[in-house]
């Protein structure tokens, strides 16, 4: 049987750390994440649909882009990718 004030003490040492994200951490992961997945989606299907400029837009891996809708009272300072 082991001796539980040994069990509390040694674990009352270990000192107990929170690490924070940030905004700027969030969006650093989120962007690079949408990349590979977009990237990956691009070469298993051969195109993505992705928000662009206001526009749901299909974009092909010959690089040609096609206006699918537009999104009205959408920002144009973001991108989306929805593929």
């Amino acid at each position: 049987m082991m001796n539980s004030k040994k069990i509390q003490r040694s674990t009352s040492k270990i000192k107990r750390q929170t690490a924070y994200l940030t905004k700027k951490d969030v969006v650093r992961v989120a962007t690079a994440a949408i990349k590979k997945a977009s990237s990956q989606a691009m070469k298993t299907a051969g195109y993505v649909i992705k928000a662009e400029n206001g526009w749901i837009v299909r974009e092909d891996q010959d690089g040609s882009i096609r206006r699918i809708k537009e999104i009205k009272g959408a920002s144009t300072r973001h991108k989306l990718v929805l593929d």
